[in-house]
């Protein structure tokens, strides 16, 4: 995993320089694969799977129980906590 990291108070993701550009907290841990994330706006959960170039690929679990690869920009994420 590239340089991915979310912020404790926040929950965002995004590449962090040891301070959270959201909400200028310090408290920034890295993002490890399996992390459970949600979409911001939508119902959407998933884990991560993969990333490139800030793009994460997140397997998500749909109503039918069925299994999709999804990708999303990293700044569309927070972390669940």
């Amino acid at each position: 995993m590239k340089n991915l990291h979310y912020c404790v108070d926040c929950r965002r993701i995004a590449s962090f320089n040891g301070e959270c550009s959201y909400c200028n907290s310090t408290s920034v841990k890295d993002l490890v694969k399996k992390a459970p994330v949600n979409v911001i706006g939508t119902k959407t959960k998933g884990r991560v799977m993969n990333v490139r170039n800030n793009m994460l690929e997140l397997l998500c679990v749909d109503e039918g129980n069925t299994k999709s690869i999804r990708q999303f920009e990293a700044e569309r994420l927070q972390k669940i906590l």
